[in-house]
């Protein structure tokens, strides 16, 4: 029996929204990249790299969702939820997918019975014409796979490093991930942010789905004055 391609639209809402148009890319090719992989299909393999909170989570499931437009059978997985909730021959039942995500793939390494039971799945996809897109907090080559044959087949990815933010980086984010939802957030805005309310790219997506809510609540701006006292309630 397969296992039904995940319907990821139901996975979002108005304040999880994740699209390649909403991601602030500090490097074009990357944005490019993964345009092309989900619009032609002209590319089979990506890894996406970075540290944690860089947004790998945002480009997965924004390449899925993108793909499951076009009408194509797609499936989006945490290996870490993954690990904790099944046993590996789950991926046994994956089949019939166009283009299958999956995300943390470090959280395997080590794990010989999930190390075989994902390059046995890989293989499969391959075979089959899939798609593969995965993402993970180190560069594969520094993946010490118990399965080399594991580390082999990743080093045929196309290989991208999301690089680290710079506070210009976030205070871009911040504004671009604002637009999506239909808000205007000044420079100034987003600056006092970063400079009042963490510099981590997660704590700071949590503050403005806050900031989403009050405003539609409020029918008020993001002004300064309105974010404090938002902020300042808790």
């Amino acid at each position: 029996m397969s296992a039904p391609a995940t319907q990821l639209t139901l996975r979002l809402t108005l304040q999880e929204i994740y699209r390649l148009d909403n991601f602030y890319f500090s490097q074009t090719e990357i944005k490019l990249a993964l345009t092309e992989f989900s619009d032609n299909g002209s590319v089979e393999f990506i890894y996406l790299w970075g540290e944690e909170g860089i947004g790998k989570s945002h480009l997965l499931i924004a390449c899925a969702e993108r793909v499951q437009r076009a009408g194509h059978n797609v499936l989006y997985l945490s290996l870490t939820e993954l690990l904790n909730t099944a046993e590996p021959d789950i991926l046994q039942s994956i089949d019939n997918i166009d283009l299958l995500c999956l995300d943390d793939m470090d959280v395997i390494v080590g794990n010989l019975n999930w190390e075989e039971a994902l390059f046995h799945c890989f293989n499969r996809l391959k075979l089959a014409g899939g798609q593969l897109l995965l993402g993970a907090h180190t560069n594969p080559a520094n993946l010490n796979f118990t399965l080399p044959d594991l580390r082999s087949r990743l080093s045929t990815a196309l290989i991208y490093q999301l690089p680290p933010m710079s506070d210009q980086d976030k205070q871009q984010a911040l504004i671009v991930q604002a637009q999506s939802r239909g808000l205007i957030l000044s420079a100034d805005v987003a600056q006092y942010l970063l400079r009042h309310h963490g510099r981590e790219m997660v704590d700071l997506m949590a503050v403005l789905k806050k900031l989403d809510s009050a405003s539609l609540a409020e029918k008020r701006r993001l002004t300064i004055p309105f974010v404090s006292q938002v902020l300042a309630n808790g």
